[in-house]
């Protein structure tokens, strides 16, 4: 994942700039940007997270990128996507 605090300047190579962060995920959200979702995760690797020990990243994906990600995740945990409700009779008749 990639912060904003954390980028590298555009003359070092792809190789040196790259960099890969583990931690613990301890929060996230998300919001609806145009036809794409804005999502937050915050993670630390800190036993005792502290307001400065969070690092935050913001993900910029398209709603299929997050459906995949969403099935993904689905299917890793052993879980199973809710199964949609029938559409009352009100909802069939006016839309």
């Amino acid at each position: 994942m990639a912060t904003a605090h954390l980028q590298e300047p555009r003359a070092q190579s792809v190789e040196a700039s790259a960099q890969e962060l583990s931690g613990v995920v301890i929060g996230w959200d998300h919001r609806a940007y145009a036809r794409n979702i804005h999502l937050r995760v915050q993670s630390t690797n800190s036993p005792q997270p502290r307001p400065g020990a969070v690092d935050t990243h913001h993900l910029l994906m398209t709603r299929n990128q997050a459906m995949l990600l969403a099935s993904y995740l689905m299917r890793l945990t052993g879980q199973q996507p809710p199964v949609p409700r029938p559409r009352s009779l009100w909802r069939r008749l006016f839309g």
